[in-house]
């Protein structure tokens, strides 16, 4: 099998305990992104920020961007494909997000 295949197969909810050497237990990406989110809420220390929703998909969108494009090898094509978007797509979210092309 290689990478390319089975990707699509793999659901969101899939447990990171199932991946070999993961040491996060069995959280899944959902658990370890509201666990960022409510460590991030802790630090405002009673500030109240009006654009939340916002700074939190840029920031994951940014992270989801840099881990799929190491994963590909910095492979575009490849790296689009296993996003589930095209290649001219994936270009203008690396270039908006400050991320080398």
């Amino acid at each position: 099998m290689t990478a390319d295949q089975g990707v699509g197969d793999r659901r969101q909810s899939a447990r990171l305990s199932d991946q070999p050497g993961n040491s996060n237990g069995s959280r899944t990406l959902r658990e370890l992104t509201g666990e960022a989110v409510r460590d991030y809420c802790r630090v405002l220390n009673g500030r109240w920020p009006t654009d939340l929703y916002s700074i939190v998909l840029t920031e994951v969108e940014s992270a989801l961007l840099e881990s799929v494009m190491e994963y590909a090898g910095g492979n575009q094509t490849r790296a689009a494909r296993m996003l589930g978007i095209d290649r001219g797509t994936l270009r203008t979210k690396l270039r908006r997000h400050g991320h080398g092309l």
